[in-house]
């Protein structure tokens, strides 16, 4: 977003002076209000010219705004980041292909003006929890890594009430739970957010199915689309292929009175 790469033109105000500062921020301390050309604004401190400790920041163009901590002119520490339903950069999305509009609230720790602890550090030694609560009432609750969902943490689909508790990293769960609202849950490894390779059914009743999820990639249109101009690290990421899953039945564990018969099954 606009603060957290080349700062704009402005014109900064203090109390008690009714003109703007000769200099802008520089070298100032303290509180101060600065209405930017492009449209922006910031409310908040300002130390030795730099914004830090408590401010609020509002993006003209998106209508974003957030509100919390700042160090070194960027969202650093504890803040609430809401994004409108405008397109614009720092979008994250749900782990589904039906992603909804970009919109939402974030609650949780920045680190150089991203969500969570920086990249590299361990989740948990450096304070990296936030909530996310996207337009379409879907929740996500848990560790962040550079901007990223990554280490434990839950998604929640408001469309069913299924649930995605596990391990994540960089954006995606890899191994967890599939959890339903009546207590069926799915446990095993998941790639493209979605259930991959061996795992296990537990039904309420304490019944378990162990088997194996197949995916297979859907055709698309993009399949085999020639390259453009940007390539290595200047290419944009590449989407998640959309995949079909099927599980193959392996043993069944059935639970009766305390006794627990087993079966094998083949698909």
């Amino acid at each position: 977003m606009g603060d957290e790469e080349e700062e704009p033109k402005y014109k900064l105000f203090v109390k008690g002076q009714e003109a703007p500062l000769e200099k802008g921020s520089q070298q100032y301390t303290g509180q101060g209000n600065a209405f930017y050309l492009n449209g922006d604004t910031y409310n908040g401190t300002y130390v030795e010219g730099l914004r830090r400790g408590k401010g609020s920041y509002g993006w003209k163009k998106f209508g974003d705004s957030y509100e919390g901590q700042y160090e070194e002119n960027r969202k650093h520490g504890f803040g609430k980041l809401t994004y409108r339903s405008n397109v614009g950069e720092d979008d994250e999305e749900p782990p589904d292909e039906n992603a909804p509009p970009r919109g939402g609230t974030y609650l949780g720790y920045f680190h150089g003006g991203q969500r969570g602890c920086p990249e590299g550090a361990t989740a948990g030694e450096v304070p990296s929890d936030g909530t996310f609560t996207y337009v379409n009432g879907d929740i996500y609750v848990g560790q962040w890594q550079a901007g990223k969902k990554h280490g434990r943490g839950s998604y929640t689909y408001t469309k069913d009430g299924t649930k995605l508790i596990g391990d994540w990293e960089k954006g995606k769960i890899v191994v967890g739970k599939w959890v339903f609202p009546n207590g069926t849950f799915y446990s095993g490894k998941f790639r493209y957010n979605k259930p991959h390779g061996e795992g296990v059914w537990v039904f309420p009743n304490g019944n378990q199915l162990t088997g194996e999820f197949v995916q297979k990639q859907q055709p698309g249109d993009d399949d085999g689309a020639p390259g453009g101009d940007e390539e290595g690290e200047n290419a944009p990421p590449k989407p998640d292929p959309k995949v079909w899953c099927h599980f193959k039945y392996g043993t069944a564990a059935a639970v009766h009175g305390g006794s627990m018969l087993t079966s094998n099954s083949e698909d």
